[in-house]
């Protein structure tokens, strides 16, 4: 495989897409955007990578250029999974993107977007399944959309300070979604800490940062994992 050969990373999430080119192993610029179409005008038949949580866009089958992660593709890690099929291609490509960067080492991945994610790859390069919850505004979105009289506090949240007791009602929700996020997180950490001593946290996702100093373990915020997964796996083809 030629040192200089390009390769485009596409991270296809439920608000964006995402796309890195990477160039004689060399990552560059990440860009963002609002249409698949734009980005497949862009690079032409250069080589893609893609892992997509969406339905698959008939525009990204049936393309020698295109290889789409699922469970089907094969994986330098191995996924102890009861229902692969299910298995979201971000998680699959996260899981390897931090067993390439830390491959001797047990390691949780907290993906902090639309959805959290948990997710647990042992040293051994084996994917042991995890948590899905409601992601930050997804909280909040859905105590009001599935109640008649609590607001939505998902544009103004970040007006609240970061006491767990609220004293108002919105203050009430903000500390709800924030502080159920931080103690769910803990809590799994705290469980499995009791089989895993040296657990490698590795914090990611959009929302990364709001939460990065309030869990009580040593975090490594990671950024472009799922990029970095990809391209290995993407090298792991050749």
């Amino acid at each position: 495989m030629s040192e200089d050969i390009k390769v485009i990373l596409v991270d296809i999430g439920n608000s964006s897409i995402k796309t890195t080119e990477v160039v004689g192993g060399r990552f560059q610029e990440t860009l963002i955007w609002k249409d698949l179409q734009q980005a497949l005008d862009r690079y032409g038949e250069s080589p893609l990578m893609v892992s997509s949580v969406r339905k698959l866009d008939e525009r990204l089958s049936g393309k020698t250029n295109i290889e789409v992660l699922s469970h089907l593709t094969r994986l330098p890690i191995s996924l102890n999974y009861k229902t692969p099929e299910t298995l979201g291609a971000d998680r699959i490509a996260a899981a390897v993107g931090v067993f390439d960067l830390f491959p001797d080492m047990d390691n949780l991945i907290i993906d902090l977007g639309t959805c959290m994610t948990i997710d647990l790859v042992e040293k051994t390069g084996v994917f042991r399944g995890g948590v899905i919850s409601p992601g930050l505004v997804m909280r909040m979105k859905a105590m009001a959309h599935f109640t008649d009289q609590l607001p939505d506090i998902s544009g103004e949240w970040q007006e609240f300070n970061s006491s767990e007791l609220g004293q108002s009602t919105r203050e009430c929700l903000f500390s709800g979604s924030f502080w159920g996020i931080v103690h769910e997180i803990n809590g799994v950490i705290q469980t499995l800490e009791k089989d895993f001593t040296s657990l490698n946290m590795i914090m990611t996702g959009g929302d990364a940062h709001y939460f990065e100093s309030k869990v009580k373990a040593h975090i490594f915020a990671g950024s472009k994992i799922v990029q970095k997964g990809l391209y290995r796996i993407w090298k792991y083809q050749q």
